[in-house]
């Protein structure tokens, strides 16, 4: 595997507006002139992926790196939830487990609240997914209780990661 890029590297191929969250090739590419947005966005994840000596990277992994001068750990959390928005304001480390709890509700949710299901008896069921464990908040007469439940459960356990939608 190809080592990953260094900064030195980075900065001759591509100019960085951190604010902005983007990168523009500094060096002629094939197929690329200079001056142009660099990368994609990608129609599978929703992140902007950048291709650089044969390796691709994700857009904020590589801003992260250009501003701190160091790869990130293991994740950065987009706090608005956007993952093309990728201005260094945005940007924040988080543990796996942190950027789990800024993701928005699966599109099979019907209750409308995060962490909230009806079960087969017509009552309301709160669970939390923590280490990879799914807990059992309670079960509820209205969603509106269950996802208090969660609400209060994430936000013990998430902090400011923690997303009630």
């Amino acid at each position: 595997m190809k080592p990953f890029v260094t900064a030195e590297r980075l900065r001759e191929l591509l100019d960085c507006d951190p604010a902005a969250g983007t990168f523009r090739w500094k060096a002629r590419r094939k197929g690329v002139q200079i001056g142009a947005l660099a990368g994609a966005i990608s129609s599978a994840t929703g992140y902007r992926i950048i291709k650089i000596d044969q390796r691709l990277y994700f857009a904020h992994r590589l801003i992260w790196f250009f501003v701190h001068g160091v790869w990130p750990g293991a994740d950065l959390d987009h706090i608005n939830r956007q993952r093309a928005d990728n201005r260094i304001a945005n940007l924040r480390p988080a543990t796996r487990s942190q950027n789990q709890g800024n993701t928005i509700s699966w599109r099979t949710n019907t209750s409308g609240y995060r962490g909230v299901r009806r079960t087969r008896y017509g009552r309301w069921k709160a669970t939390i997914s923590k280490n990879c464990c799914l807990i059992h908040l309670g079960t509820f007469d209205t969603p509106e209780e269950a996802h208090a439940a969660y609400c209060a459960e994430a936000k013990s356990f998430w902090g400011e990661f923690a997303r009630e939608g």
